[in-house]
């Protein structure tokens, strides 16, 4: 039976800060090609987030929440270290407690680890319905550049076998051993870096190229055979590098590189990527989407589009609700001034 994506949804907080902003406190602003970038408010945190665009996938199947048997959570700046947390989201999601919950929370491959195990769970139970929220907003000290291409934003997507408008071809992983390009050691609360910028785009690179052919590979597909691809996006410019190695071309990469406009937003990155492409594709479009997560792993997927129905909350929707904020104001918002 065919799986796939039955609905899906994106939310993106209304802040905003500028390029400028940071520029004009830092004298600089080390987030290539990003103009502008996405902000939690006060009341705002990935937990919030993931219940907000889960409804959102939920209501553009439609499905009700007793229909969904598995509820996966991926994020990297989830509030506690130990705790289930998809377990909150699943209640107050009205979700059955009898629904295979799990969190994916170490690394920023972890929205498309959440979707590749929400996909085995619907082989292992035909009939069932998965809803899989990504929802980041990745933090580093404010006194680094590492800080500068940091947002937050959150994807949600339905998988099942029914009603689809995108549908599985197949997936393919890689990973290997790279230390020390974005960690986050147990007692710390923000993300670092060894800042060694060759030795982390050699990671990159390495791992994606390699999960990204694997899967044309075992498709037996060639790059001019997508339409579409959606590249892990930690600032606007790596995504093209990404893209060349493949053999992608920049149209193929236009429609999901949403980096430019709300930032790194981690592990919901490649997803609501892949909703902005979504939310243009055509039925027949092939899109593939490569994930990555330094340490190092990444995974890859293929969807080919096979209905015209869009979700109704779509990405430029929500990068068009925006409100800019100053950069004492976000500071505060950070934590770092009172």
């Amino acid at each position: 039976m065919a799986t796939g994506i039955s609905g899906y949804g994106t939310y993106i907080p209304k802040l905003r800060i500028k390029k400028e902003e940071y520029a004009k406190a830092w004298g600089s602003f080390s987030a290539a090609g990003i103009n502008e970038k996405s902000v939690m408010g006060f009341d705002e945190d990935v937990l919030t987030a993931a219940v907000k665009v889960s409804k959102r996938a939920m209501e553009a199947v439609p499905i009700v929440p007793d229909k969904v048997s598995r509820f996966a959570l991926a994020s990297t700046s989830a509030p506690y270290v130990e705790k289930l947390l998809s377990g909150t989201v699943l209640v107050s999601l009205g979700i059955p407690n009898s629904a295979f919950a799990s969190d994916h929370t170490t690394s920023t491959r972890a929205g498309t680890e959440a979707m590749i195990s929400s996909f085995e769970h619907l082989a292992a139970n035909p009939g069932g319905n998965a809803v899989v929220a990504a929802a980041d907003a990745p933090r580093a000290s404010m006194w680094n550049s590492f800080e500068h291409p940091l947002g937050a934003g959150a994807a949600a997507f339905v998988l099942s076998g029914d009603n689809l408008i995108a549908e599985l071809e197949g997936h393919a992983s890689y990973a290997s051993e790279y230390f020390g390009e974005r960690f986050k050691a147990r007692n710390d609360e923000l993300i670092q870096d060894i800042n060694v910028r060759k030795f982390e785009e050699s990671s990159l690179i390495v791992n994606t190229t390699k999960a990204g052919s694997a899967l044309m590979k075992k498709l037996n597909r060639k790059p001019e055979d997508y339409q579409h691809v959606v590249t892990q996006q930690p600032d606007a410019k790596v995504p093209a590098t990404i893209a060349a190695r493949l053999q992608f071309t920049d149209v193929q990469l236009a429609a999901g590189l949403v980096s430019k406009w709300i930032g790194d937003l981690g592990a919901g990155s490649p997803l609501v990527g892949l909703a902005a492409v979504l939310d243009v594709a055509k039925v027949g479009d092939k899109v593939m989407v490569i994930s990555y997560g330094s340490g190092a792993g990444s995974d890859a997927l293929s969807f080919k589009v096979v209905s015209e129905r869009k979700s109704p909350f779509k990405v430029q929707t929500e990068l068009d609700r925006k409100e800019y904020i100053d950069y004492v104001k976000y500071l505060k918002l950070k934590g770092a001034i009172v």
